[in-house]
């Protein structure tokens, strides 16, 4: 590219949406908005850009105000939920579990040792196994991960939609361990539920 070119865009390969979708979506974000004392605020679609969007007017300086305190709630009751997810698995004595961080509307869990998945399956309600070992293998660890994926669909919670199992590695001496992905805030509340009704030790 020479200095007279232009700088070339990067091209979204996400599926966009039609016109009709945002019409449907302006709608729901008004209803939305006209249920919280905002209904001047009018979502528009705008057929104009390459790609349908969404514009909003009549925003004054005070209906921003409120709808940033909307939205802020909205944020502030996941962190509750993170909160409430993190003291239900301290009660279970599952100290090493990752701490629940809010990423947008999912809350993200991370990696768990071996051990740790299988102390939640069995809370979870899946049988006792055999004693693994402190650096369990690859056939153990397999075992575990499939028992806790079990034990997930068992409950009200179902299966976590990323789950991936890391087995031991040699070259940098890695314990193996499950990485659990981020969940939707509804999984989350099921989650914490399932903790909350589960015996404790």
């Amino acid at each position: 590219m020479t200095d007279n070119e232009p700088p070339q865009q990067r091209v979204s390969l996400a599926p966009q949406a039609t016109h009709q979708q945002t019409v449907v979506a302006a709608g729901a974000l008004y209803r939305a908005l006209d249920d919280a004392g905002l209904g001047h605020i009018r979502p528009v679609p705008d057929d104009e850009k390459d790609v349908p969007c969404i514009k909003l007017h009549n925003i004054d300086a005070d209906a921003a105000t409120r709808l940033g305190h909307l939205v802020r709630k909205g944020t502030d009751e996941n962190y509750l939920l993170a909160e409430e997810l993190r003291s239900a698995l301290l009660a279970h004595d599952l100290y090493d579990f990752p701490v629940p961080q809010v990423c947008g509307a999912k809350i993200a869990l991370g990696e768990v040792s071996i051990r740790t998945a299988d102390r939640l399956a069995c809370i979870l309600g899946a049988p006792p196994g055999p004693e693994l070992d402190e650096a369990p293998d690859w056939p153990e660890s397999n075992d575990v991960f499939d028992k806790l994926n079990a034990a997930l669909k068992a409950t009200d919670v179902g299966v976590f939609v990323g789950m991936w199992l890391h087995s031991y590695c040699r070259r940098c001496e890695g314990d193996s361990a499950i990485e659990l992905g981020s969940i939707k805030v509804d999984v989350a509340r099921r989650f914490v539920k399932a903790l909350q009704e589960a015996p404790r030790p």
